[in-house]
């Protein structure tokens, strides 16, 4: 028995280590790539131009959200400041769909493991449902016109060309990772986990009858669980080796990232009922219509990385460097993780020490840099607020001033798609 337990984990162990070789390259390609995002594409920049309810206020929504590396948790609060910052209903549910299915990151590490059809696939799939979904919306959304809250922001100072690379780099290597070191590991062992347990066509032997059911099925499985675009990829990958359809994958690759349970229930909070039932189905429309068209329409050839028989013509000193960079950067970007979860903003907490108030609120659904960002950003409205200090673990938002009036500040965490306990 331990002799059989000890046989799995070693296996267990080679494929994880094969899956960060596959994966390496590309995520450390993908993290360079949204550093640079990080650094020339401002916040402001999107809130300007998808304001109103046009056609063309959707088309730049959709294409603003495609390379933004985010995931359906970390999206949520982005679209509710932009739907408190004036969005429209379209443009905010086509942000909402296009965004958390692809990012610069994933587009990478699905070329490297699924192929280049996939890749240009999984960006033209997200294009024209984030499209056609802000454009069914808006006609079916009785709104004139949501008007701005007018928040006004504070401006950040500028930053040298230098400052602004730091940033960015910070951003690819240290933040980035820290937001989906957990989904990727958890994604590259459910990985695991199937190319072991699961024998060679078994699915395509007991569940190919009807290649409609498992669309269903992956419909059924993908909307209500959390994985990030880049992480659903390895999942794809076992998949596909095991027999499932390349449409009824992506309807996974589509649907998981851009839906899960909570994100669902902040949808009806910031757009209201019959907008989340519309957002639902037609997420589930266009993914199960690319699947077919992938299914019937493209032939995929899978690539000789899935097989896993060239791993060790691969295990080269380059891929093995690169591989190694890419652990201790995850590593480095989960003690980064820990820290920010658990440690107070020391510095900010004593230069606002002299302020009069101090307001202590506990928040549920801080689950990434971008749901914090969002907070602080939308508390930056307030005058009275002079320091915000977030434990993401937690959920603790401090807040420092004078004449802090707790219930409107509580409202603005709402209208960003929080809960507050």
């Amino acid at each position: 028995m331990i002799d059989i337990l000890i046989n799995y984990l070693i296996l267990f162990a080679l494929e994880i280590w094969s899956l960060f070789i596959q994966t390496a390259p590309f995520l450390l390609l993908g993290m360079l790539f949204s550093g640079l995002i990080y650094i020339f594409v401002d916040n402001k920049l999107i809130l300007k131009h998808i304001g109103s309810k046009s056609i063309s206020s959707i088309f730049k929504s959709t294409i603003l959200g495609i390379p933004i590396p985010l995931c359906s948790c970390g999206v949520i609060p982005v679209a509710a400041t932009l739907r408190d910052s004036g969005a429209s209903k379209g443009s905010t549910v086509s942000f909402l769909v296009s965004t958390p299915q692809t990012g610069i990151d994933s587009i990478f590490l699905t070329y490297g493991m699924l192929g280049p059809i996939f890749a240009l696939f999984r960006p033209l799939a997200a294009f024209i449902s984030g499209l056609f979904s802000g454009l069914v919306i808006n006609s079916f959304d009785d709104e004139s016109h949501h008007h701005s809250s007018n928040s006004n922001q504070k401006i950040k100072n500028e930053q040298s060309i230098i400052e602004r690379f730091k940033l960015g780099f910070k951003y690819g290597f240290i933040t980035l990772p820290a937001d989906i070191v957990t989904p990727l590991i958890t994604g590259l062992a459910i990985s695991a986990v199937i190319a072991i347990f699961v024998p060679p066509n078994f699915i395509a032997q007991y569940f190919a009858f009807n290649s409609y059911f498992m669309f269903i099925l992956m419909l059924i499985v993908s909307l209500p669980i959390y994985v990030c675009a880049t992480a659903s990829i390895p999942i794809a990958v076992a998949l596909l080796g095991k027999g499932v359809s390349a449409g009824a994958v992506f309807v996974f690759l589509m649907v998981g990232p851009a839906t899960n349970a909570s994100s669902i229930a902040v949808v009806k909070s910031i757009l209201g009922k019959k907008t989340m039932y519309l957002y639902l189905f037609l997420i589930a429309f266009t993914a199960i219509f690319f699947g077919i068209i992938l299914d019937y329409f493209l032939v995929i050839e899978l690539p000789l990385s899935m097989t896993h028989a060239h791993i060790h013509d691969e295990m080269n000193f380059i891929s093995i460097f690169l591989t190694i960079v890419f652990i201790l950067i995850l590593i480095n970007a989960y003690v980064h993780k820990l820290g920010r979860n658990t440690q107070p903003d020391i510095k900010k907490v004593s230069k606002t020490k002299h302020y009069k108030e101090k307001l202590s609120i506990m928040v549920s659904g801080i689950t990434c840099s971008h749901c914090k960002e969002s907070i602080e950003n939308g508390l930056d409205s307030f005058n009275e607020i002079k320091s915000t200090t977030i434990n993401q673990q937690t959920g603790q938002v401090i807040i420092l001033g004078e004449n802090l009036k707790k219930n409107l500040i509580e409202n603005k965490i709402r209208n960003l798609g929080f809960t507050i306990d």
